[in-house]
């Protein structure tokens, strides 16, 4: 598993470089953002890209027709980069540590641009959360890196 991390972010990276002729001000600037993602599943292949997404509207990473799996992201601020994250893996469950198909981008100004969610099996379709420790199994992980690095 370790390995396969590796793999994906030196991927990530690598996609990164080779599209940074872009200065941050142009980005600050367009209303567009590149975002280079990596979904690692356990028992799964590795799937990674790089798609230009549209400011405050939802970017489809993964539309997979095979396995079920879709991830979007809807990017509100490049400058303090804040948004959605959502998938949904078909016929398996999965959702993020908070048992939603859904998590918040919250990030801090500056150079840091990447993000990092765990992903567990199940999910919540509750509206009101009990207020019990539950123990999540994690069943992979996604990556993302925003912008020009």
């Amino acid at each position: 598993m370790v390995s396969k991390i590796s793999f994906a972010l030196a991927m990530l990276a690598a996609v990164i470089v080779a599209n940074s002729d872009r200065s941050h001000a142009a980005e600050v600037v367009r209303s567009d953002i590149p975002v280079a993602y990596g979904l690692l599943l356990d028992g799964k292949d590795a799937v990674y890209g790089q798609l230009v997404c549209h400011i405050h509207a939802p970017c489809q990473l993964i539309d997979n027709q095979d396995t079920h799996v879709q991830l979007s992201v809807t990017i509100e601020s490049t400058q303090r980069l804040s948004g959605e994250v959502s998938i949904r893996c078909g016929e398996l469950d999965c959702s993020f540590s908070s048992g939603s198909a859904s998590a918040k981008l919250e990030g801090a100004a500056g150079r840091e641009r990447s993000r990092q969610f765990k992903l567990c099996a199940g999910k919540d379709a509750a509206i009101t959360k009990d207020l019990v420790y539950r123990t999540r199994m994690g069943i992979g992980q996604i990556l993302f890196l925003f912008g020009n690095q």
